[in-house]
């Protein structure tokens, strides 16, 4: 008889201990389930003018855990250039606005299109490194 107790208050015991993490389990399950569908919104890349109202969007879709410094160099580096086999230059990849653009998107939980864009500012000279021909004239106004 003492041993079907001792079995009956280890039982007890192991699902006192059990039930606590098997919850926290589920609970961990749920936010990777949460940030992974956070990690894979859609975020645009635009390149605008400053004083024209000129802009470039790449035809690339970019997911969230997608946005890195390696990542947006490629896909700049995908728009057609004026010269062949020149690389771009854009001065607001060189300052730390554009670090802390970059982490603003990847730590956002926000579904604000506004919110989920990365707009590169581009003197009039920087846009005119680009082939004419991929350049949007667009009334910022409405967007």
């Amino acid at each position: 008889m003492d041993f079907i107790i001792g079995i009956g208050l280890a039982s007890s015991v192991i699902t006192i201990i059990g039930a606590p993490l098997v919850l926290w389990g589920i609970w961990q399950l749920f936010l990777n389930y949460k940030e992974g569908k956070r990690l894979n919104q859609k975020v645009s890349v635009v390149l605008q003018c400053t004083d024209k109202n000129r802009k470039i969007i790449p035809m690339m879709i970019v997911r969230r855990k997608d946005i890195t410094r390696a990542e947006l160099q490629g896909i700049l580096g995908t728009i057609k250039m004026r010269e062949q086999n020149k690389r771009y230059f854009l001065e607001y990849l060189n300052t730390k606005r554009f670090w802390e653009d970059i982490e603003r998107l990847q730590a956002s939980d926000t579904k604000e299109p506004a919110r989920d864009k990365l707009v590169i500012p581009c003197s009039p000279e920087e846009m005119e490194q680009f082939d004419p021909l991929v350049i949007t004239i667009n009334d910022f106004a409405s967007s």
